[in-house]
């Protein structure tokens, strides 16, 4: 029966930190100063799994950072 607890028990925990979110910051720059900041939701219900997923997007959409144009959006 304690086996069995532990094992439910493992399984429970597993399953919480699954559903986990955590926060990105978003920053949009503009020759090379902040113009806007957003921290953004990854994880759990989010499409992105991660902060690295939610910069390919970006870079997908073409706007992430550019270091010679100095600007675009980097998420940390």
């Amino acid at each position: 029966m304690k086996k069995l607890l532990v094992v439910l028990a493992a399984a429970g925990l597993l399953f919480a930190m699954s559903s986990c979110t955590k926060k990105c910051t978003c920053k949009t720059y503009l020759n090379d100063e902040v113009t806007y900041e957003d921290e953004i939701e990854v994880g759990g219900d989010s499409p992105y799994k991660n902060c690295a997923a939610l910069q390919d997007y970006y870079e997908t959409a073409g706007v992430a950072y550019d270091s010679n144009l100095k600007a675009g959006v980097k998420c940390e």
